[in-house]
């Protein structure tokens, strides 16, 4: 969910791809609730596959969002170097929500998102780590929180990225 979301709120200068850390899942669809959540909040849940996480995203990414400390440190165990461009979306949300926007430089999402992600890394030990629980086979109101939870977290993320309008 946390992909298309952040796809829904940012442009098309904002490449985002979703993927975890296990293959089990690899090549299924997203989950029914998932996407009609995604749906009924004006987001597009359609054409998802689960993926694996690999080397080549790690190295292509500017960024990283995990959803659980478990996550990452998954990343820090098997992609190290990219511990510094690695948070968990919550915490990164916050992180995000009480920037300054003057702090951030004049620019298009790449440069706006790394001079984020500079902050952010020499920020992160003021904030406390907030997990995203994994609503896998629960109820659609399960999927509503983490919705919210996650609009809660990428509506700054998205606004950081972006710039002022």
């Amino acid at each position: 969910m946390s992909e298309r979301i952040l796809d829904g709120l940012t442009g098309d200068d904002v490449l985002n791809h979703g993927a975890g850390i296990s293959a089990f899942h690899e090549g299924e669809n997203m989950q029914p609730n998932s996407v009609g959540e995604l749906r009924a909040r004006g987001y597009d849940g359609e054409g998802h596959h689960a993926r694996h996480l690999t080397r080549a995203h790690v190295e292509s990414s500017d960024l990283l969002l995990v959803a659980t400390t478990g996550h990452l440190e998954y990343v820090a165990e098997r992609f190290p170097e990219a511990l510094p461009k690695t948070f968990l979306v919550r915490t990164l949300g916050r992180i995000a929500a009480d920037l300054d926007p003057a702090v951030l430089p004049d620019g298009d999402a790449a440069v706006r998102g790394k001079a984020l992600v500079a902050l952010a890394y020499e920020r992160r030990g003021d904030y406390e780590d907030v997990d995203l629980a994994d609503p896998w086979g629960m109820g659609q109101t399960v999927y509503a929180r983490i919705a919210d939870q996650l609009e809660d977290a990428l509506k700054p993320v998205a606004t950081a990225l972006e710039g002022p309008s």
